[in-house]
């Protein structure tokens, strides 16, 4: 008797432990992270899947979740030990691509995480891909980007704006304090830079900033 109420005590434990499994992933891990599925992620983390392992875009799960700001799934992925700092073949992280997205939140997230943050070189970046969203330009200047380091062309972030015709980005900067007098590399004014080029609306925005 006592090896009969054994026997069922066991396989009601096995039946518990498997209906307590959730099923396995129906979709791509790809697709789960692409669609924020967060259902399919815990169940492809559950499965083993590898979370460090780059998806058919190049990026990696973290990053992937990161850039479409998906704040609960770049969390998960954390906890079960996405890498922090890989990048893609571009040299991004998961905190580059938040920051230059605009995903503010996921950005501090990553960053409590111990996530490495250059926040002027990524000013540098964010002009050069032609950011425009506000929040990128206030989370990277709160956090000490130096609107005046020069890339590798000797151009700051409101010049490289300037060259690119980004009104909406060179106006952010300028009302958080960049230099409307800054030169190029060989001497040209901005003001300059922008006459040179027929820029009408930022010549204009330079010079109700004070630009000579």
């Amino acid at each position: 008797m006592t090896r009969q109420l054994t026997a069922i005590c066991t396989l009601l434990l096995l039946l518990l432990t498997a209906c307590s499994e959730p099923d396995r992933p129906s979709i791509a891990l790809y697709l789960a992270v692409q669609r924020g599925d967060l259902d399919q992620l815990e169940r492809h983390i559950y499965w083993g899947a590898d979370i460090n392992a780059r998806l058919p875009n190049g990026q990696y799960p973290l990053q992937a979740a990161a850039e479409q700001g998906r704040f609960v799934m770049v969390k998960t992925l954390l906890k079960h030990g996405a890498a922090l700092e890989a990048t893609t073949e571009r040299g991004e992280t998961a905190l580059d691509l938040a920051v230059l997205g605009g995903r503010t939140q996921v950005a501090e997230l990553l960053i409590a995480q111990g996530a490495q943050l250059d926040a002027s070189l990524l000013l540098l970046k964010a002009a050069q891909v032609g950011v425009t969203d506000r929040d990128t330009v206030r989370f990277l200047i709160d956090r000490g980007a130096d609107t005046e380091q020069r890339d590798a062309d000797g151009d700051t972030a409101l010049l490289i704006a300037i060259r690119q015709d980004n009104h909406r980005l060179a106006s952010q900067l300028v009302s958080r304090g960049a230099d409307v007098n800054v030169k190029t590399a060989d001497g040209m004014s901005a003001l300059a830079l922008a006459r040179k080029l027929n820029l009408t609306e930022l010549v204009s925005l330079l010079q109700r900033q004070g630009a000579q």
